[in-house]
């Protein structure tokens, strides 16, 4: 399961350089890779289609401004930028329901998705106490405490049962 982790509270007040790099989205084999992803607030996200056939891109947020848009052939692009943070944006496709996307979008650069065995790491995160907080799709989300201190890597664990 993909799994989305960020920083929740902790960096209040701080501001942060948006990335100029993009995050993609892209549609292909009839899915969206990736399923789960995080993007900056103001960083420019593309949403691409690499199938040869119709698709439509409806998110539907809470704190931005909804978007659908139909992509009927392989190659097109759309570019959008959320100005809001939001855990999380869903994305489907109307024409084949099977496909969804989650989009977290946080106000910092300290997000991630855990890789296949569950594994994060929130690189370069200054020393301080924070709140981090885990989203599952299906299992909801869970928040712990953790402390980094200087020149230090500091362990969190989430547990989400089954």
């Amino acid at each position: 399961a993909q799994i989305f982790v960020y920083v929740k509270e902790g960096l209040e007040g701080k501001t942060f350089p948006v990335p100029s790099e993009p995050v993609r989205l892209d549609q292909q084999g009839c899915m969206y890779h990736p399923h789960v992803l995080g993007v900056q607030t103001g960083q420019p996200l593309i949403i691409s289609n690499s199938d040869d056939t119709l698709h439509n891109v409806n998110a539907q947020p809470s704190n931005n401004p909804p978007f659908n848009i139909g992509q009927p052939m392989a190659g097109m692009e759309a570019e959008y930028t959320f100005e809001n943070g939001e855990i999380m944006i869903p994305v489907r496709c109307d024409v084949h329901p099977w496909m969804s996307a989650f989009i977290g979008v946080v106000a910092n650069p300290y997000c991630t998705i855990t890789d296949a065995e569950g594994g994060f790491s929130l690189d370069r995160l200054p020393p301080g106490d924070y709140v981090l907080e885990a989203w599952s799709e299906g299992l909801g989300t869970q928040t712990i405490n953790v402390t980094v201190a200087p020149n230090e890597t500091a362990e969190a664990t989430f547990t989400f049962g089954s």
